[in-house]
């Protein structure tokens, strides 16, 4: 509050004045009172942008006190002018009976110090230090206020960009899970017709081949009759064929081996009730079969260490392809460590399956911060 520009201002003035009052009006240019003036506004200065300890605080406040009312009887100059920085810094303490006491000091000098100048300049300057006191209490609450106001301005804005960093993320996850929805049904279907229609219509041409050979013997008619639906059925044929591949994703491939990670997830999340959230991006190349099984098992290893070591309640797994890498990372908010001990089996073995495959590992974690893991796993180069 004692920052504030306004106060500022009214104590630079206040120095102003009184020098004004010292050199100018009391023609007293001697070398103590400037030596004096210059360490009075230092001790202000240095109270108002250096001193953070309270108790150095408070000793610059009452030397001040002490040497206000000496300087006034010996340099000259109104006392109130001496004051105005006593009375805004010590409107600012934070501790209640000691401000009342320092500020009923203040007023005890004001009104002794001006006592040679008669009982009614003393009393005038009372009011004036009452009327001051009563404004800088005034600023005080309005700065308070404002403090408080910027205060949930600030919470307010960090809540609404989490907010939006959450939706951010929730809408990344939902397109994830709606793509890979779509390719899984895709593929359903796909084999769903191959297995059924596919199968009916390979059965009835083989039948009517049958029936073909039976014919030619009895009735040419009927023959010819069953060329013409065996030709039929083999044009649908290869129709329901071509309609089969359209259908199937190009793109399944690339992600049956995520695909199985993520139902590893699901699956997790429904045994142990830890909510698993899977986020994936797309990705135009495909993990090998070795990359997919040791990936399994190092998913089976961070989540079971999630619950078990960490107490985890809540796990972040991102799975992201690159051009040349495939990068996978888990993060929990369970208890955390301060130190990562390399020697548990469960560890060495993550590290060795990815050493295995020639990627990188990182683990980190922080005492009530959690467990990251994050693999980075190169694009194998066919031979």
């Amino acid at each position: 509050m004692k920052k504030s520009k306004e106060l500022l201002l009214i104590r630079y003035i206040s120095f102003i004045i009184l020098i004004s009052e010292i050199f100018i009006k009391g023609k007293n240019s001697g070398v103590f009172s400037i030596i004096f003036i210059l360490l009075f506004i230092i001790n202000n200065n240095l109270r108002i942008f250096f001193f953070k300890s309270d108790k150095v605080n408070l000793f610059s406040i009452i030397l001040e006190m002490i040497v206000s009312p000496i300087a006034c009887f010996y340099f000259g100059g109104n006392i109130i002018f001496y004051l105005i920085g006593l009375i805004i810094d010590t409107v600012s303490l934070n501790y209640r009976y000691l401000k009342n006491m320092f500020l009923s000091t203040i007023c005890l000098i004001a009104i002794y110090s001006e006592f040679k100048e008669g009982f009614e300049q003393g009393f005038i300057n009372l009011v004036i230090i009452v009327v001051f006191v009563t404004l800088i209490n005034y600023i005080s609450k309005l700065y308070n206020t404002k403090k408080e106001a910027q205060r949930l301005y600030d919470k307010l804005r960090i809540s609404e960009e989490s907010l939006i960093e959450a939706n951010s993320k929730l809408e990344e996850c939902l397109s994830s899970i709606e793509e890979l929805t779509i390719l899984k049904e895709r593929n359903r279907i796909s084999r769903e017709i191959h297995d059924s229609v596919g199968h009916t219509l390979s059965t009835s041409i083989i039948q009517l081949s049958a029936m073909e050979a039976l014919a030619t013997e009895k009735d040419s008619l009927l023959k010819d009759m069953i060329i013409g639906l065996r030709s039929f059925i083999s044009e649908n044929f290869q129709d329901v064929k071509e309609a089969v591949k359209e259908l199937k994703a190009d793109d399944y491939g690339n992600y049956k081996g995520i695909i199985r990670i993520q139902d590893l997830c699901k699956n997790f999340e429904k045994m142990t009730g830890v909510e698993v959230n899977t986020i994936i991006s797309k990705g135009s190349w495909a993990l090998s079969t070795k990359q997919i099984t040791h990936l399994y098992r190092i998913t089976q290893e961070v989540l079971s260490n999630s619950l078990k070591h960490g107490k985890a309640t809540k796990i972040k797994v991102i799975m992201n392809f690159t051009e040349d890498d495939f990068v996978i990372s888990f993060k929990d908010n369970g208890i955390g460590v301060s130190y990562i001990k390399n020697s548990g089996f469960g560890l060495k073995n993550l590290r060795e399956r990815v050493d295995e495959l020639q990627g990188f590992i990182d683990m980190t974690s922080k005492l009530g911060e959690g467990f990251f893991v994050k693999i980075v796993l190169p694009k194998e180069r066919e031979i």
